[in-house]
């Protein structure tokens, strides 16, 4: 990240983060739920967004370590990074309590 990057913030659709105060997130140290909330529910901007203002690294660990990531984000990140199903913890982890 460039020295720019570094010192704004990163612009994404107001209904992401409809449960939060953004003005009290931060974008650095709240990356996880920042970046999976963007992979799961975001519009094609708002990953663009999320590719510009996060490291690969950064982005490759909060999707690969999520507990519980959608099938969307979990294909799209796989596309995106070239990782495979398996890289995901949610995908190979069972759900304790099946839904049905």
């Amino acid at each position: 990240m460039d020295a720019t990057a570094a010192t704004s913030q990163p612009v994404f659709s107001p209904f992401l983060f409809w449960d939060s105060d953004l003005e009290k997130l931060d974008f650095q140290r709240d990356h996880n739920k920042v970046i999976r909330r963007v992979f799961e529910l975001g519009l094609i901007e708002d990953v663009t967004e999320a590719l510009w203002y996060y490291s690969r690294e950064q982005l490759v660990e909060a999707l690969t370590t999520a507990p519980y990531l959608e099938q969307n984000a979990i294909l799209l990140a796989s596309a995106l990074f070239h990782l495979k199903l398996e890289d995901f913890k949610c995908s190979t982890s069972k759900q304790y309590h099946p839904l049905f």
